[in-house]
């Protein structure tokens, strides 16, 4: 038989409202309840049900609210020491954040949410983007969705370990390395096929053989490497940033930077940005879902 115990700290003598977690017993103030959360503002102002007019649920240990999942003793003791010691400077662990977060957006206490996500951002908890991720689609951080996607993706595959897969699951993992190869191949791609200088500078002397033959050589010097990268590929505007400053033996500099320009004006890169787009699209649409084991 499940014996039910009062709460040896969140049991207030003065309190006017009774839960029960579990096997556990909370009195608390209805008042504080009502104020913060939306939900326990509209739970606690229904009237009683016509078959039980006399019946006031919460009034008693012998008739207590009862709390389901997502509830549990260790969470909602997170929860209530925020209520309690919120201005404190030390902040409880990890668990206990994910905790208020998690309640706190259940229950639609925005301060609590709040305070929850933005203790998650400091530095000092170095949380990986894969945590972030699966945080911030199952509590609703689109703040961070788009940073921790792109963060993953730019994330070499063979470094994304079994612990990020846990977090994620395997429908968002698939997204991940979907994206991942769909850039890889653009970008093996264009790194293999050096743009064709139409144009060159009226001074440029030999067009053809010389600049055209430098051009294409630089380009996987100056350009292909930095963007094929194993371990810490450029972004296209990071790699024709280093490619527009690199003097390139036989290109005048005019031939060179009037075909950095044209790159840019044209857009010959911004397909590698549509690609994550599509799969930060699809990303949202797992948003307020649990994901990961």
């Amino acid at each position: 038989m499940t014996v039910i115990t009062r709460h040896s700290e969140f049991y207030l003598e003065d309190g006017s409202i009774t839960l029960q977690i579990e096997d556990v017993l909370y009195k608390l103030h209805i008042s504080l309840l009502r104020k913060f959360s939306v939900v326990f503002k509209d739970m606690f102002s229904m009237p009683p049900s016509s078959s039980q007019p006399n019946h006031h649920e919460g009034m008693s240990d012998e008739s207590p609210v009862k709390l389901g999942l997502p509830f549990t003793v260790k969470k909602m003791d997170y929860l209530l020491w925020w209520f309690m010691c919120r201005y404190s400077s030390n902040l409880p662990p990890l668990e206990g954040l994910v905790s208020i977060l998690e309640l706190g957006t259940f229950l639609q206490i925005d301060v609590a949410r709040s305070f929850a996500i933005q203790a998650l951002s400091t530095d000092s908890l170095n949380l990986s983007p894969a945590w972030q991720l699966s945080l911030a689609l199952r509590f609703h951080i689109s703040d961070w969705i788009e940073l921790a996607f792109k963060a993953l993706v730019a994330t070499p595959a063979h470094r994304l370990s079994l612990e990020d897969a846990s977090f994620l699951g395997l429908t968002i993992m698939h997204i991940i390395h979907s994206t991942q190869s769909e850039i890889r191949h653009l970008r093996l791609v264009l790194a293999y096929n050096p743009l064709k200088m139409d144009k060159h500078d009226v001074l440029c002397k030999r067009p053809a053989l010389g600049c055209q033959a430098s051009w294409e050589a630089a380009w996987w010097d100056g350009f292909a490497r930095h963007y094929l990268h194993p371990d810490h590929p450029c972004t296209p505007l990071e790699a024709l940033a280093k490619f527009e400053s690199a003097n390139i033996a036989g290109v005048t500099t005019a031939c060179r930077l009037q075909a950095v320009e044209f790159i840019r004006d044209h857009g010959v890169f911004d397909r590698e940005y549509g690609i994550l787009e599509e799969g930060l699209k699809l990303l949202k649409k797992f948003e307020g879902t649990v994901v990961g084991v």
